[in-house]
């Protein structure tokens, strides 16, 4: 199985999990994998059906090779991050998908994404408080990305307190979730077009 060779080399894995900000000092694998596994495998369940899937801010496309593992569904990955150097990396993880991951570089070559897809994930950035109407036309924008019928998955990754902020935030700004899931720590809200 091409993931579970992925997983069991040591060095791949280590960088994988490196550019996801995963870092086991001294390296220890096991440990490093469950940190990884245990804070995302739950994302999975929110994953309801075959279908296309975004990751806005993708980084190296791990989280989203990870998820087509986990979901026991059929995923079309797509992946968008500013870090062009990570997009080459998940084009690496997914050959024959090249242009389903875009960066800077690939968008002046008129390189585009879909308009729409059936789920579209971000990892809302720690300094992201959805108190600046940046941060909420970032969260309109990839719920027009969200077909219809569709999930908008908002993964929060800060100190518990904060992530029960930035919940209430959103339901105070209009945007009420149509579930959580995830451990309390780590809840990940979805809301549905």
């Amino acid at each position: 199985d091409e993931f579970r060779e992925l997983i069991e080399n040591d060095e791949k894995l280590k960088s994988l999990l490196h550019e996801n900000d995963i870092v086991s000092e001294p390296w220890d694998k096991e440990e490093a994998w469950r940190d990884w596994e245990g804070g995302r495998r739950f994302i999975a369940s929110v994953l309801h059906k075959d279908g296309s899937i975004l990751d806005y801010g993708g980084a190296n496309g791990f989280l989203l090779r990870s998820l087509k593992e986990w979901s026991g569904h059929i995923l079309d990955p797509y992946g968008y991050d500013i870090n062009q150097k990570r997009i080459e990396e998940a084009k690496d993880l997914f050959p024959g998908q090249e242009r389903h991951f875009v960066g800077p570089d690939d968008e002046e070559r008129g390189v585009e994404l879909p308009p729409n897809f059936d789920f579209v994930y971000w990892n809302v950035w720690d300094n992201c408080t959805f108190d600046e109407e940046e941060d909420r036309e970032i969260l309109r924008d990839l719920l027009t990305k969200t077909a219809k019928g569709g999930r908008c998955i908002l993964g929060f990754y800060g100190p518990e307190e904060e992530n029960k902020a930035k919940i209430a935030k959103l339901t105070q700004r209009g945007f009420r979730p149509t579930g959580v899931v995830g451990k309390s720590i780590y809840p990940v809200p979805f809301l549905t077009s």
